[in-house]
């Protein structure tokens, strides 16, 4: 069987805002990359750069109101998922495209037993019986390290781990083409958060899953993905594979990023981090978002918002600085 060459998702162009009563929160502004099927793709920056929203946009679980898209559209599999109805997404959620949400302890029902919260997932999708749905979701709580004779324990008996390694069961049960994870580590200690990374490594592996990873440490990128796009004010700010970004970052805000990292290989007595604070969403200027916190900036950068430019086949930098790399 050939395995499949185009893009799993695909988000072109995608601009959303929130409108409140306290003004328009410009979340998304222009955002656009494709995820294919063999990519461990990382959405990396600040909180409330927008990342959550777009993952949410990509489910197709934008609250209306007060969000609105403005522009753009999402794919997945090459289908337009704005013009499908409400019976086709829940086709498309668990089946295409699955997503583990933040944080485990509202991620599932607590009047429910765990076990038949994966059941309920594979009977929505799979043609079996009850019997048959409940047997695999006993196969997928083993899967994630759980006994099967917690199968009908209530999400309050179990730990924080235990809660998103329950999260991620439901999110593989139909075997997904793509699996976003949203800062899955978020509510765990160091200690659970590296099981869960290996885990979610291991079962991607398994499974041959696309990876969309939402975070803001570097170093799960690092561990995990193979292109990484950073995000700043709902914008890409620069996109490539994690060699783009690690060897050759050109973003004033991603070089930010890696001088604000500790460093065993350098002896520093205080760290650089990124000046100032993050930019008001409902008062976004009409020229380069990160100016008023770069360095560099200069009446150039105030004079417009710069584009996209391409530096290398597929690196691609937000500034009127970024340059091509040698050959």
């Amino acid at each position: 069987m050939e395995k499949k060459t185009t893009p799993i998702a695909k988000v072109d162009d995608l601009v959303i805002h929130y409108e409140t009563r306290d003004g328009v929160v410009e979340a998304v502004n222009g955002v656009s990359f494709e995820i294919l099927p063999a990519d461990t793709f990382g959405l990396v920056g600040e909180t409330g750069a927008g990342k959550t929203t777009i993952a949410l946009a990509m489910m197709g679980l934008l609250p209306y109101p007060p969000t609105h898209i403005i522009r753009g559209k999402v794919e997945i599999d090459g289908e337009d998922i704005a013009k499908k109805s409400k019976n086709d997404m829940r086709a498309i959620r668990g089946k295409k495209v699955s997503m583990i949400f933040q944080d485990p302890m509202t991620a599932l029902n607590p009047v429910v037993g765990i076990g038949d919260q994966i059941a309920e997932v594979i009977l929505l999708h799979e043609r079996c019986t009850k019997e048959e749905a409940q047997k695999k979701a006993l196969d997928m709580l083993q899967m994630v390290g759980i006994r099967p004779e917690r199968y009908k324990d209530y999400p309050h008996q179990l730990s924080g781990g235990m809660k998103q390694r329950v999260v991620i069961a439901i999110a593989l049960a139909c075997n997904p083409e793509l699996l976003i994870a949203d800062e899955p580590t978020t509510a765990l200690d160091v200690t659970i958060q590296a099981q869960v990374l290996d885990m979610i490594k291991d079962l991607r592996d398994r499974f041959g899953t696309a990876l969309m990873l939402i975070t803001h440490d570097l170093g799960i990128v690092a561990d995990i993905c193979n292109k990484c796009a950073v995000v700043y004010a709902g914008e890409i700010v620069e996109i490539g594979t994690v060699e783009d970004i690690f060897d050759r970052p050109q973003h004033p805000y991603t070089l930010g990023l890696f001088a604000s990292i500790p460093s065993l290989d350098k002896d520093v007595e205080r760290l650089q981090p990124v000046k100032g604070q993050i930019i008001d969403p409902t008062d976004l200027p009409p020229y380069c978002s990160f100016c008023d916190r770069c360095d560099r900036c200069t009446e150039q950068c105030r004079a417009a918002d710069p584009k996209l430019v391409e530096v290398s086949p597929g690196h691609f930098v937000k500034c009127i600085f970024a340059r091509k790399e040698a050959d």
